[in-house]
């Protein structure tokens, strides 16, 4: 008889156990768990995402948050007191993602630069963001472009060991993909005072004023502000879909910081009705 309890005992607590187990990996599955970052008080610790940061929240005042200006995806952090106690901040991404972490004092850290999509942290798009374009999709396929073949010709400028050309043309979802190559066959870096698109008049009347629309890129992949010696940069330019009027034409034109190797480019529309759909 106490043999039989004793079996019974035995058969309902592991019942029990693995219930208690399965019950525990469900709620864990739905955990996600903070990333622990030190911060310091006269350091500064940057966090770089892989795309523009839409909401932050830190869970101290303690904690001194700022986006870098003008930068999109560079979070930058620092203790405002050496008596911070540990504390959370919750980061939301463009593309959805939510992110978490949690933040304690130290004023020696020893890493002060940390790329997020390089990190061990397990990313789902979560956040539901309202009137997202789809960043993530924009920045794949500019991606993919920048690593195409290009297939127009002749579109392109050579002067001063330096080279200007429009590789392709695309178009995803009303919006236009310009692949532009940057090439510097000399020994002196080139620094892009200004790089940008308008259209133009093709004639220019002396009695009237110069018509220039500007066309603002909504996103560039590829390092438009430098190309260095003996290298060639890829840069892809999204724009919202356009066309180009009778009598005008479309330029990409880029200027040097501090020198006189300007480059354009002119596109009419019957080059621009050459864009390949790219999905």
């Amino acid at each position: 008889m106490k043999t039989t309890i004793a079996l019974l005992c035995t058969i309902l607590i592991n019942c029990l156990s693995q219930a208690f187990a399965q019950s525990s990996r469900t709620a864990i599955n739905g955990i996600i768990e903070p990333y622990n970052i030190a911060i310091a008080l006269d350091k500064t610790t940057n966090l770089i995402f892989p795309y523009a940061i839409k909401s932050v929240d830190r869970g101290s005042s303690d904690v001194m948050v700022q986006k870098v200006p003008n930068v999109e995806n560079v979070l930058q952090l620092k203790a405002g007191s050496a008596s911070l106690t540990p504390t959370n901040l919750t980061v939301i991404t463009s593309e959805g993602a939510l992110y978490s972490f949690l933040l304690r004092f130290n004023n020696n850290p020893g890493t002060l630069n940390f790329k997020i999509a390089d990190l061990n942290i397990p990313v789902q798009q979560l956040a539901i963001i309202e009137g997202n374009s789809s960043e993530a999709k924009t920045k794949d396929i500019a991606t993919r472009i920048s690593a195409k073949q290009g297939f127009l010709s002749r579109i392109k400028e050579n002067k001063n060991g330096m080279e200007l050309e429009l590789g392709g043309i695309y178009i995803h979802n009303d919006q236009l993909y310009f692949q532009i190559s940057l090439e510097n066959s000399t020994n002196i870096n080139y620094d892009v005072d200004q790089f940008q698109c308008y259209i133009k008049d093709a004639k220019q009347s002396k009695r009237t004023a110069v018509q220039q629309i500007t066309l603002t890129p909504v996103y560039t992949i590829g390092n438009k502000n430098r190309i260095e010696a003996n290298s060639k940069n890829t840069v892809v330019l999204v724009l919202d879909k356009f066309t180009i009027p009778d009598k005008k034409y479309m330029r990409i034109e880029i200027q040097e910081k501090n020198g006189g190797r300007g480059l354009n480019l002119t596109i009419k529309n019957k080059q621009l009705l050459k864009a390949r759909t790219i999905n």
